[in-house]
């Protein structure tokens, strides 16, 4: 993809989560507020804390990718992490995250950008690059954005992934009345993204009226593997779940139909990324 069609699909993805962040704020953020000013307050699963703890995290530096209001980020913080700066492209997200962490007391800097154009001065500063549900799909191109994660890594740093799992992608979400939950309803390979207006209020689950499109990218397992392996990002760990972290598939994860919801991967910073 070109680097302005590239722009151009950010920048609106941008407008479409700036519409949306005041109705997550209204249906969230007075918990999420009281919930972190609790001490310690951790809100991950057991799964990715206990992986966490076995790649060490404590004292770490680390970078969130998308990292939305804030929470995970500050969550690693209060699991130990060393210096943690979150990036994400939307304003309103970045102004919840920072005035959560500073009513909270929990030091976490936080950066309004396009993750795609993370200034320079971050470069080889963190031990851990990390992602969270939610992240790849809103991203056209993946290669670039792993060589931007290899170039935020120490050398020997680490990209920690906890996603939704691509499998899923085909499945009907909760709300859809007209499909059997455990059915085929879209393809895997899609080379196209999916363009919508509103229906991202998956918080408090309101209809809104929008004119601003979204794009969401439906990238394969081998898509995400090869992106990092072109980046020299060597795969140390790769493990799937039943657990749906997209709050979009609980039926199917309560249905235990054994199907893979969720996945974490880890891959670790090789030799110099080179384009070529």
């Amino acid at each position: 993809m070109k680097e302005s069609e590239l722009k151009a699909v950010t920048e609106s993805n941008r407008a479409a989560w700036n519409e949306v962040m005041p109705l997550h704020q209204r249906a969230a953020k007075e918990r999420l507020d009281k919930l972190f000013s609790e001490p310690g307050c951790v809100r991950l699963d057991d799964s990715e804390i206990n992986m966490l703890n076995q790649v060490g995290l404590k004292g770490k530096n680390v970078a969130h990718l998308c990292c939305n209001n804030g929470t995970e980020l500050m969550s690693l913080k209060n699991l130990g992490a060393g210096e943690c700066v979150g990036f994400d492209i939307s304003d309103l997200a970045i102004l919840e995250a920072s005035a959560r962490a500073n009513r909270s007391q929990i030091d976490c800097q936080f950066v309004r950008t396009d993750v795609y154009e993370i200034d320079e001065v971050f470069n080889d500063l963190f031990d851990i690059v990390y992602i969270s549900a939610g992240c790849l799909g809103w991203l056209p191109d993946l290669e670039v954005f792993f060589a931007k994660a290899f170039a935020l890594l120490k050398p020997d740093g680490l990209v920690f992934i906890h996603e939704i799992h691509p499998f899923s992608e085909m499945l009907p979400f909760d709300d859809d009345q007209n499909s059997l939950i455990l059915s085929i309803i879209e393809p895997y390979f899609k080379k196209e993204p999916y363009m919508d207006q509103g229906g991202l209020d998956y918080v408090g689950h309101l209809e809104y009226n929008s004119t601003t499109t979204q794009y969401w990218f439906v990238h394969t397992l081998s898509d995400i593997l090869m992106s990092l392996i072109k980046n020299q990002l060597e795969i140390e760990h790769f493990f799937e779940y039943e657990t749906d972290i997209s709050a979009g598939h609980r039926l199917i994860e309560e249905a235990k139909a054994g199907i893979p919801l969720s996945y974490i991967l880890i891959g670790r910073k090789g030799g110099e990324y080179s384009s070529g």
